[in-house]
């Protein structure tokens, strides 16, 4: 059961979702068990999300050095249950985890022009799964025009990820740089 005490700043633009205190046993066993249930429902990997509480307004003054143990503990224990484990975002840290990462997921790399802070993955030959949403918060079933979808897709440092264009609500909808011109 999560612990009041655990919870730090709530997260900017997601209500009712809050930064965790990652050195906490309580947090980590949680997230023992989480990995636990993913074995036994048959998954293959974990894609921890928002590790990057150090370079947010986390409430909890977590640093960088707190994610790469965190990242670090949650890959040991994927690894024990025969899982894979993605980075999701949190480049500031790559060159602390990515050996014992698999593959990595980003969103939004070509927005905030940081797709090259994700080349390591490529160099060691491991997938990054990147996603931009060039909507912003006018989700429709509508494709991305051409010329924005273009700029998207040809961004050079990207050119060898995997890029789908989505939504920002994750509804069903995608468009992929294949189809984008």
């Amino acid at each position: 059961m999560q612990k009041k005490s655990n919870l730090g700043s709530e997260l900017d633009g997601w209500p009712g979702e809050y930064w965790l205190n990652i050195s906490s046993q309580n947090v980590r066993n949680i997230m023992l068990d989480r990995i636990k249930l993913a074995e036994q429902k048959g998954c293959d990997g974990i894609d921890p999300d928002s590790v990057d509480g150090y370079a947010n307004d986390n409430g909890l003054d977590l640093t960088s050095a707190d994610a790469v143990r965190y990242v670090q503990f949650l890959a040991e224990a994927a690894h024990e249950h025969n899982m894979s484990i993605g980075l999701k975002n949190a480049g500031g840290i790559i060159p602390n985890v990515i050996n014992l990462m698999q593959w990595s997921v980003n969103e939004q790399c070509h927005a905030y022009d940081e797709c090259s802070t994700f080349e390591p993955f490529i160099k060691q030959g491991k997938p990054v799964f990147h996603i931009e949403y060039p909507k912003g918060d006018k989700d429709n079933n509508e494709s991305v025009p051409a010329t924005e979808a273009d700029k998207i897709c040809s961004d050079s440092a990207a050119k060898k990820f995997s890029t789908i264009l989505k939504n920002l609500n994750l509804d069903a909808w995608m468009q992929t740089c294949k189809n984008a011109s």
